[in-house]
């Protein structure tokens, strides 16, 4: 039931989002004069810009996939409640006015932070918290997309730490309730519709060659993306970086109209045999029209989008690169197709066929995942006989992008990355530091005297004692170690206090920190046993060995997740 909850108010959102595009996008160019398209994105940067700095200044970082997994690691599943509406409004304005990104990072936000507030309102532990961030997910790109399995997929690949069979029926159930209101409220659709003829497997060695090119792409993509976030980060100045970023990104478009919102139009236009539609208004128009001239055209957008998004997203606008990736994935396709139907002009080739590879060869290497860019893929254009070559070329491009990452590197893959940590620090997060405590009821004060102390090491059964005052504030610790050399001299039993004897602790843990953090000290200081206080207040010891206990059984836990 909160699955489908959480499904319907996500699908909510999908349509609220899509329809603040609509009118914003509309009203922009109605009222904005042809030749002066290209300050729209200026318009809409100094907006987003001035918002984030003063209404959404807290929660402005916070945007897409790789800060939910940050919360779901980091901040057990908690999402701050504006960031269900927050990213609506702040990309809705940069889409609208032209800024060249994705919707995608706004509905994975905004689905995460419903499903995280759901389970807060209602009380819910870290397990099922997270299992809510995981529906919302799903459900946002499930109505955003039309694609309830690509949704459902995306939540598993790359939301979700692993699958377990218990996730299956609220996953799904999130994904459909979500396409469902959205279809229900704004009809049915199809992202991209075209006709395709039967694959042939004479055209294999195409679809190996355009995964390699594939992978290329991403990597100038992801290097575009990070050069882009690079430069506008040396412009301190948050208006001064959205002018600077506003007019880069307006050039572009006065020169390639193309560039101008997400890019779905022109795909649309490209499946539909209507390519010189992406010229109009453009000065290269007036270019003699060959088939050199077409394919420098295309070419020059293909390399050009990722430019014109890593501005957008780096200089004042928000949005993701879920979208731009599937833009210029497609883009590739056309232009690939166009080289190859120029080599072999007696190949009988489908251009949407390369196209929709395109997108999913791109899509799998820029977002890691691989199997959610065949679903996603072939549920957006309803190419289903396209499954065994949009397999293939996801698995050549993905393949070499891991082994040009990883396994040619022989070097350790730094901490923190890989899903394997995430498992760890995911497990470690449903552990409970209160119920890790190990009570000790033999305190020492200041003033107890080392024959007081010797006797409580006595009466306890561990090698260190918390020194507290009378407000049971902790004061230091006495550990053995401190004490033995002074064991031989009696003479010092009753001339010695527990304040002489003490040293401040290596650090302290507080009740309320998560396990994943008290790990990192034991292994950071190297000790076996802390201290556990609250606001001051001493409430026991945690050992590192009952902490790694509890964890191996949670590790070996039938559905351990979920």
């Amino acid at each position: 039931m909160l699955s489908v909850i959480v499904g319907l108010v996500v699908g909510l959102s999908a349509i609220l989002i899509k329809t603040i595009i609509f009118y914003i996008e509309g009203y922009a160019v109605y009222f904005a004069p042809k030749l002066l398209y290209f300050l729209l994105p200026l318009i809409g940067f100094l907006i987003v810009t001035s918002l984030n700095q003063s209404v959404f200044r807290n929660i402005a970082y916070f945007s897409g996939a790789r800060n939910v997994i940050e919360a779901i690691e980091k901040n057990a599943s908690v999402i701050r409640f504006r960031l269900i509406y927050s990213k609506f409004i702040t990309t809705g304005l940069t889409i609208g006015f032209g800024g060249s990104s994705g919707v995608e990072a706004a509905i994975i936000t905004s689905g995460a932070a419903v499903g995280s507030n759901v389970g807060r309102f209602l009380g819910l532990g870290y397990r099922l918290r997270t299992l809510l961030v995981g529906c919302g997910v799903a459900a946002g790109i499930s109505a955003v997309y039309n694609a309830p399995m690509g949704g459902f997929i995306f939540a598993l690949e790359t939301i979700l730490p692993e699958f377990t069979p218990t996730l299956l029926i609220p996953l799904l159930v999130a994904a459909a309730a979500g396409k469902i209101l959205f279809e229900f409220i704004m009809g049915q659709h199809l992202r991209f519709e075209v006709p395709l003829t039967d694959f042939a497997y004479e055209e294999i060695p195409l679809v190996i060659l355009l995964g390699v090119l594939g992978m290329l792409m991403s990597a100038y993509l992801l290097r575009t993306y990070s050069y882009c976030a690079k430069y506008f980060s040396r412009i301190k100045n948050p208006y001064v970086r959205a002018l600077a970023g506003g007019l880069a990104l307006g050039s572009i478009i006065f020169l390639l109209p193309p560039m101008y919102g997400e890019g779905y139009v022109s795909i649309d236009a490209l499946l539909n045999s209507e390519e010189h539609s992406l010229l109009v208004n453009s000065p290269l128009a007036a270019l003699p029209n060959t088939v050199w001239f077409n394919l420098l055209f295309f070419f020059l957008i293909t390399m050009v989008k990722p430019v014109s998004t890593g501005i957008c997203v780096n200089s004042g606008g928000e949005g993701g690169y879920f979208a731009p990736s599937l833009i210029t994935g497609g883009f590739l396709g056309f232009l690939y197709y166009k080289v190859v139907i120029l080599i072999f002009p007696f190949y009988e080739l489908n251009q949407a066929t390369f196209m929709f590879l395109g997108m999913a060869s791109v899509f799998a290497c820029v977002m890691n995942a691989p199997v959610t860019a065949i679903f996603l893929v072939a549920e957006i254009t309803q190419s289903y006989q396209l499954f065994v070559p949009l397999m293939l070329v996801c698995a050549v491009s993905y393949f070499l992008k891991y082994y040009i990452e990883n396994l040619r590197r022989s070097v350790e893959q730094p901490k923190g990355q890989g899903k394997a940590f995430r498992v760890d620090r995911i497990l470690l997060n449903q552990l409970n530091i209160s119920q890790l405590i190990e009570e000790e009821h033999t305190p020492v004060r200041e003033n107890t005297s080392f024959r007081g102390v010797l006797e409580s090491f006595s009466n306890s059964n561990k090698d260190v004692l918390q020194v507290l005052d009378d407000q049971n504030n902790l004061l230091g610790v006495i550990t053995l170690n401190d004490i033995r050399g002074m064991l031989g001299d009696i003479s010092n039993y009753d001339t010695i206090y527990g304040k002489d004897l003490m040293h401040p602790p290596t650090t302290t843990v507080d009740i309320d920190e998560s396990a994943a953090e008290v790990l990192d000290k034991f292994d950071k200081y190297k000790v076996w046993s802390l201290p556990v206080v609250r606001k001051g207040k001493f409430k026991g010891f945690i050992s590192k060995s009952r902490l790694l206990t509890q964890y191996r059984n949670e590790l070996t836990r039938v559905n351990r997740f979920f």
